[in-house]
């Protein structure tokens, strides 16, 4: 399965990543002129997601959106167990703490918009197509560092 998917996050071009993102498996392979399973194309996904999380970790804002959705889920099962109204009043606020982590996850620069800044400050147009993901994160990271 080497050969027909990427598998890891230093060897997948950002495009393909941000596509796979937006719901375009097929750029989970190599040759995108072929079709494989449904089982192996899922596997592979598996796998890159995998090491991403192994190289690169959660986010931020992923972290308290977890965090978010964990607390609203408990006082649910409070609600179911306890019956207590005011636990409805709670979890109406954790819905709206989601809606908001949510709306700020949207206003966040995009991948495309980061790369003209990345590029200017690095000197030399970036290609989302030629740039790994993981030498993006790194460009990113000594970005920030920078400034």
């Amino acid at each position: 399965m080497s050969e027909k998917f990427y598998k890891s996050i230093d060897e997948i071009p950002l495009y393909n990543w941000v596509q796979i993102n937006d719901g375009n498996m097929n750029f989970l392979q190599k040759d995108q002129s072929l079709t494989y399973p449904k089982n192996e194309v899922d596997q592979a996904w598996n796998d890159l997601f995998d090491d991403y999380l192994n190289k690169r970790g959660l986010g931020k804002t992923y972290k308290k959106f977890l965090e978010v959705m964990r607390k609203k889920t408990v006082l649910e099962c409070e609600y179911i167990i306890s019956g207590d109204e005011f636990k409805k009043t709670q979890i109406e606020v954790e819905k709206h703490n989601l809606e908001l982590l949510a709306k700020k996850e949207n206003d966040d620069m995009t991948t495309s918009k980061s790369l003209i800044f990345l590029s200017k400050w690095i000197g030399y147009r970036l290609d989302w197509k030629v740039i790994t993901l993981n030498e993006y994160f790194i460009i990113l990271e000594e970005y920030g560092k920078a400034n």
